[in-house]
């Protein structure tokens, strides 16, 4: 079965899997959440990375970077600056558990963090981040 595999990451992402996901998400034949946790549950971790970084504007190393971040914080702001439901976001903390990632902090307190910020302020946060990182910076200039 061929993957894509970075050695930095140790996501299996099967890249024809990918494809069908996406594919049948363009067709709209599945929401934007239910691609997210489908990605999510197939250990997708670039293509949600890619997925999200496309609705929130910033580079996919970004969104790749607080996947894998320690704590839940920045992908939190991300999934919701990116309109996705708490279903689509419960579904990347379970990829970042089996990963180990976030695994200081108990799910329940990023799902209520990601449930009590609203949109309208997580898009500014991510805005934020996008200033700061030179990666959006020189995407945008």
């Amino acid at each position: 079965m061929p993957t894509s595999h970075d050695p930095s990451t140790a996501y299996a992402q099967d890249d024809a899997r990918v494809a069908a996901i996406l594919e049948r998400r363009a067709s709209g034949l599945i929401a934007a959440d239910e691609a997210l946790a489908e990605l999510a549950d197939a250990d997708c971790g670039p293509a949600i990375a890619a997925l999200v970084a496309g609705r929130v504007r910033l580079p996919a190393g970004v969104v790749l970077r607080a996947l894998d971040a320690a704590d839940d914080l920045a992908i939190s702001v991300m999934c919701r600056a990116a309109g996705f439901s708490i279903n689509g976001f419960s579904a990347v903390l379970r990829l970042r558990r089996r990963h180990r990632h976030g695994i200081g902090s108990a799910p329940h307190d990023a799902l209520m963090f990601f449930s009590t910020l609203s949109r309208a302020s997580a898009e500014s946060i991510v805005r934020q981040i996008g200033a700061l990182d030179p990666a959006s910076r020189a995407a945008s200039g």
